[in-house]
């Protein structure tokens, strides 16, 4: 796909509110699954890898399911959300297949994070229709109980968060171009980090997108422009300077965004259907090319060194492709090391 992709959704999304388990990733080209750049995934024989690396493909076989975000614990669980119904399903280690671990309703559900220390599963939520605010959420893993509901206001859509090294939440607000914090044992949403020329995008176009903390900086995604930018964090916790990072080739339509190591960004191209790496040096960021040939990725987990990449087929959802979505949905492993 191109650029045109989410012109259209957007063109959509205002008709809808005026009225108007495993399989085989395959090593190179194919029809099925990404494409490996370079000699990326040729360190193993395909049967020695398959022995080692368990799952290489998470599937989904549930029609309106519509994948987009994904996290993962250090017990080595998946959690899948869904963008189309509010579900959520989990995938233990060593199994086959996903089961419920909450409902559907009714909601969107977009970018997810587990916090290990505190057994909790963090969500974006959104109402698709922009009738009731959505907002940022935290259940319990073991109960699937809520523990908390922050919302963001009716106009605005919580897409993605991360956590720092303090338990603070960072939440990318989509439509009104913030960053909001939910400080560690506070009961509200602050406005954390602003920049209205910077990270405001067009009416119903995706803006501020997928973020991540790193070693006393927050990195964020703008998806209509393609830009990155790192938000300094100040000894007070307040957000410092915001700086554009400059790379030598584009990052396409950044979706989700994930830290391999430090200074090592890893990226999520939807509209390319292209899964990237940063490297950062000061103000610059060296892009290369992993894996090509998904189908409308949205965001991206590590499990066991590699990375989990979720394939949402949003040009089916959103009504661009008029035809059903291939099912099962998959999140498909692209091997890092």
């Amino acid at each position: 796909m191109n650029g045109s992709f989410w012109r259209k959704a957007a063109m959509v999304s205002v008709c809808l509110l005026m009225g108007c388990n495993p399989g085989e990733l395959p090593q190179s080209g194919g029809l099925e699954g990404p494409r490996l750049a370079g000699s990326l995934g040729a360190k193993k024989s395909p049967q020695k890898a398959e022995a080692s690396r368990f799952p290489l493909k998470l599937r989904i076989p549930i029609q309106d399911f519509f994948p987009e975000g994904i996290a993962h614990s250090a017990d080595g669980t998946f959690y899948v959300g869904s963008y189309s119904t509010g579900t959520v399903l989990r995938q233990r280690p060593g199994t086959f297949h996903f089961e419920p671990f909450l409902p559907a309703n009714g909601r969107a559900i977009a970018g997810m994070k587990v916090e290990d220390s505190t057994r909790t599963l963090w969500l974006c939520e959104l109402d698709l229709t922009q009738a009731t605010p959505g907002g940022l959420k935290a259940y319990d893993l073991h109960t699937g109980r809520l523990r908390g509901f922050w919302p963001f206001p009716v106009e605005g859509g919580c897409n993605d968060l991360t956590l720092d090294s303090q338990g603070n939440v960072y939440a990318t607000d989509t439509f009104l171009g913030v960053v909001r914090r939910l400080k560690k044992g506070a009961s509200q949403l602050e406005t954390w980090a602003s920049d209205p020329e910077r990270f405001m995008a067009p009416p119903g176009y995706p803006g501020l997108n997928g973020i991540v903390w790193d070693n006393g900086s927050v990195y964020v995604v703008k998806y209509d422009s393609g830009e990155l930018f790192r938000i300094g964090i100040n000894p007070n916790g307040s957000a410092g300077t915001i700086t554009r990072i400059t790379t030598d080739s584009p990052l396409g339509f950044p979706d989700g965004i994930l830290m391999l190591s430090p200074g090592v960004l890893l990226v999520v191209d939807n509209d390319n259907g292209q899964f990237k790496r940063v490297d950062l040096s000061g103000d610059s960021g060296h892009v290369s090319v992993l894996a090509t040939g998904f189908d409308n990725p949205t965001t991206v987990a590590l499990h066991d060194g590699d990375a989990f990449i979720v394939e949402s087929q949003f040009d089916h959802f959103f009504g661009i492709d008029q035809t059903p979505p291939d099912v099962p949905f998959t999140v498909k492993r692209v091997w890092l090391r």
